[in-house]
């Protein structure tokens, strides 16, 4: 079981990172056992998550219950998550650097975790105050910074050329799209 020291520490490590901090690395439990904890923050993530999106369902128009909706969501939410992290398994090993994919999933899953944490009052914000226009500004602000950050943690992590952590970056942004576009009609009913 991952303790709150844990947790605290990783998260801390990830706004170290986003400082880019050079010892931001060593916030993190980079252990196997450090490696199975760093799932929690899939779990750890559920309730900001849940709350975030009940706020908004409000303004989507979906004739999906709201517990449907929220349920499909978090499966949107974990699936893209582990299917990134799929996908990277088998690059990793096939252009040689598994030996540091364990390092890259422990500062990815924690970073998941801090990413939705720093969105939750943004969102909320955001979507439920400010005008439609800025509130779109804000997200798409948002989403360039994630990525930007999610590259500096590739290229960090894996050791990797600036080009290829582009491409790293680019290949969780499909990830995300596909399953989200697999998971819209679900989420989107209309009323018949």
């Amino acid at each position: 079981m991952v303790s709150l020291r844990e947790i605290t520490s990783s998260l801390y490590g990830a706004y170290m990172l986003a400082r880019r901090n050079p010892d931001a690395l060593s916030y993190f439990n980079i252990s196997t056992e450090g490696f199975y904890h760093s799932f929690a923050a899939m779990l750890l993530a559920v309730p900001l998550f849940v709350f975030e999106n009940a706020v908004d369902y409000k303004s989507i128009g979906t004739e999906t219950s709201l517990v449907s909706f929220l349920i499909l969501l978090c499966f949107a939410l974990w699936i893209s998550w582990g299917a990134y992290l799929a996908v990277m398994a088998i690059l990793a090993r096939f252009m040689g650097f598994s030996d540091r994919y364990s390092v890259f999933v422990i500062v990815y899953n924690w970073v998941q975790l801090a990413l939705i944490i720093v969105w939750f009052p943004l969102s909320i914000i955001a979507n439920g105050i400010l005008p439609a226009e800025l509130a779109s500004g804000i997200n798409l602000v948002f989403i360039i910074i994630t990525y930007a950050y999610l590259w500096y943690i590739i290229r960090i992590t894996l050791n990797v050329a600036g080009g290829m952590a582009v491409g790293f970056a680019f290949i969780e942004f499909l990830v995300v799209i596909l399953i989200q576009a697999t998971f819209a009609d679900w989420l989107f009913t209309a009323a018949s």
